[in-house]
């Protein structure tokens, strides 16, 4: 998205930027090998928010409070307090003193590329023809997959395949919106533990094996693109999906059901709000970068943040925006039905746990491997959950945070 808009950039800033964008493992590996190089080769970086702790926690980044503060070098309409607070808080604020993520006014990063969270899509003409209200709990959802499943339309999908998005998304969702509480106690005073043998935690895993009779066949081996297209093609009936991936169902170019599509908040227990994770990437300077180019690279920042061109990447490409005023603006919402509800998920997303820690993906991929093994019949959600926890605790203790 953002390589369409350089040639711009170039005529109205006369900043020429070149893009790296290797897949995201090595990405991960790369950034930090710049990150702690005498000298970085790239004045600007793009990190995940799940890595705002090792990266902006590792003292790797600029603070920006005083490009921001200088009037000389922020444009007056660029419109800092425009940027949603909690993407602010997951990418941007960072207290080093204290390793704190999101507190205190230090600022680090501006959310970039895109936010955003997880909502739920369902067919409102398959709703409306059975006489269904769209799922406001995990028990209607299960019923209104029973009842909607045919031979044509699943009657609902989920990331099944040993994916990241099946802890973080599917599971974790429901995990937080029947009371769970993934960790208890404190990195610092190295008693942080995990809940996995909760009764939340089975159950929510329970809740994805329950719902495998009404799902695509191959369910369990689907990612991002198979569940996007599935749906798009008319196929599956209801989903809860990340907002800025699933949001091209609205693409009328592409989707056979973009008319017929609607979305609301994830369904919830009753007494639970509705909630989902929270994603999305910052992008900040690099402390090693050359300081002669670090004036510049804050200019070229702000261009690629402005409201302009958050608009254009989510009226082009349908993705989640990181400023407030883009899920609200009436031109795109007219476009794109979905966008108010797609900034009530991001304002109210909840930032995963473990994302404070370094081993954050090699712990959600113990998740992931446990997870699919149920869902594929090889053990059932009460011994995946103990796996996991087994595994959970060994890997904290070996990173010092769990004695």
């Amino acid at each position: 998205a953002l390589g369409d808009k350089l040639a711009q950039l170039k005529d109205e800033t006369g900043i020429e930027l070149e893009i790296t964008s290797p897949a995201l493992g090595a990405l991960i590996e790369k950034t930090l090998q710049n990150l702690k190089a005498p000298k970085s080769d790239y004045e600007l970086i793009n990190y995940l928010g799940f890595l705002t702790t090792q990266q902006v926690g590792g003292g790797y980044f600029e603070q920006l409070n005083s490009y921001i503060d200088d009037p000389s070098a922020t444009a007056p309409d660029w419109d800092f307090a425009d940027f949603a607070e909690s993407n602010l808080k997951n990418v941007g604020i960072y207290d080093l003193a204290n390793k704190k993520l999101g507190e205190g006014k230090d600022i680090y990063g501006i959310p970039a590329l895109h936010s955003g969270s997880v909502v739920y899509f369902y067919r409102k003409d398959l709703f409306d023809a059975a006489g269904l209200k769209p799922a406001a709990t995990w028990d209607e959802f299960k019923a209104a997959a029973e009842k909607l499943n045919s031979a044509d339309v699943a009657g609902c999908s989920f990331i099944g395949a040993n994916d990241f998005s099946l802890a973080t998304v599917d599971w974790y969702t429901r995990f937080i919106t029947t009371g769970g509480k993934l960790m208890t106690g404190s990195p610092a005073t190295k008693d942080f533990k995990p809940n996995l043998n909760s009764p939340e935690a089975v159950g929510a895993l329970q809740m994805l094996i329950d719902v495998l009779p009404y799902a695509p066949k191959n369910v369990t081996t689907y990612g991002f693109a198979e569940n996007v297209d599935a749906f798009s093609t008319g196929k599956i009936a209801q989903m809860i999906f990340w907002s800025t991936i699933a949001g091209p169902v609205f693409n009328k170019e592409n989707s056979k059901v973009a008319d017929t599509t609607d979305v609301t908040p994830v369904p919830a227990a009753a007494g639970q709000t509705p909630r989902a994770i929270l994603g999305g990437w910052g992008t900040g300077i690099p402390k090693n970068a050359d300081p002669a180019k670090k004036p510049a690279a804050w200019h070229a920042l702000q261009w690629i943040t402005t409201k302009a061109i958050n608009n254009y990447f989510t009226e082009k490409y349908q993705i989640d925006a990181s400023r407030d005023s883009t899920y609200i603006d009436p031109t795109l919402v007219s476009q794109l039905p979905y966008l108010p509800v797609a900034g009530q998920a991001n304002a109210g997303a909840q930032t995963i746990e473990t994302s404070i820690l370094d081993d954050f993906f090699a712990l959600n991929d113990v998740m992931n491997v446990e997870f699919n093994k149920a869902l594929i019949g090889g053990q059932d959600a009460k011994t995946a959950c103990a796996n996991v926890q087994t595994q959970w605790e060994a890997m904290l203790r070996k990173a010092k945070v769990l004695t």
